[in-house]
């Protein structure tokens, strides 16, 4: 089984934890509420003391000072189940290592930060529709499922974000922090996906990974292109101007894609397959607010 990430690559990774912006929060005090695995409390207020509160809750340095016996109440943030829906599809076969690989490993590591902070983390591959599904689980134990899943998924077919989307949403009842990685060199619509998770409430990240020919190609002459996808073949006298129109045509994707994403308020990240991983989540990451 591939593992994709090393442990010393994870260990660099054990002090970083996503930045949610809408966390839910309720109230938690005294014997009322427990804390469980993946709460994180945050000190709210005072109260006084009524038979029945837990005595850990008892502030006693105030009780020392001024002969009152006050409970400190808190907020608790419950756990956000973190969701990673890759695209697996044929287009990401490209390059060596390819989009896919890269695509799988950014998949891993975003999986660790989520079970190293206590969070539920669900795996969804993708092409026309989804494939080896993991449903959120806690614990590292489940970092081996995730990995095992990645490994096993053969990339191919041809995207279908909308798909996979309606998949997802249907497979998952509650909201949560969804990371979206693909290439999205796709002729289909992507609006409408996107507005049903916002409409469900889920915060969304996207990274778009591609492949330095993708964003600088440097062929020439004459050349046989391949549609990995649909298999449509293309025989093309590549020159300057070629390559112009398909930077200036590429550039308009990228655009249109970003303009759309900022606008719902939805981080949007290119990540170029040569760019070192740890890079991507330690600075790009970092300056984008996803991650603290």
């Amino acid at each position: 089984m591939e593992r994709f990430v090393d442990e010393a690559f994870l260990q660099r990774l054990a002090n970083l934890r996503f930045i949610v912006k809408g966390r839910r929060k309720g109230h938690l005090s005294g014997i009322h509420v427990s804390p469980r695995s993946g709460m994180s409390l945050e000190f709210a207020d005072y109260r006084q003391y009524a038979p029945g509160d837990d005595f850990r809750y008892i502030d006693w340095n105030i009780y020392g000072r001024l002969d009152r016996i006050l409970v400190k109440t808190f907020v608790h943030e419950t756990d956000l189940p973190v969701y990673v829906l890759v695209d697996l599809s044929a287009s990401m076969q490209l390059g060596s290592p390819s989009k896919a690989h890269y695509a799988a490993r950014l998949s891993a590591a975003l999986a660790y930060l989520g079970l190293r902070s206590l969070e539920r983390v669900g795996l969804y591959p993708y092409s026309d529709d989804l494939s080896a599904t993991v449903p959120p689980r806690h614990g590292m134990a489940h970092f081996g499922r995730i990995l095992r899943a990645l490994g096993e998924v053969e990339p191919g077919g041809r995207t279908s974000f909308d798909t996979a989307a309606r998949g997802f949403l249907n497979q998952t009842r509650e909201s949560g922090l969804v990371f979206v990685i693909s290439d999205f060199l796709t002729s289909e619509s992507y609006q409408d996906a996107f507005a049903r998770l916002l409409h469900r409430g889920d915060e969304v990240v996207v990274v778009q990974v591609l492949h330095p020919e993708e964003i600088a190609p440097t062929a020439s002459g004459t050349t046989r292109l391949v549609d990995v996808e649909t298999g449509q073949r293309l025989t093309l006298a590549i020159g300057r101007r070629t390559l112009a129109e398909y930077e200036q045509r590429l550039r308009d994707l990228r655009t249109a894609l970003r303009t759309f994403l900022t606008e719902r308020g939805i981080p949007y990240f290119l990540a170029s397959t040569d760019q070192p991983l740890e890079r991507l989540i330690h600075e790009t990451f970092r300056l984008g607010g996803v991650i603290q």
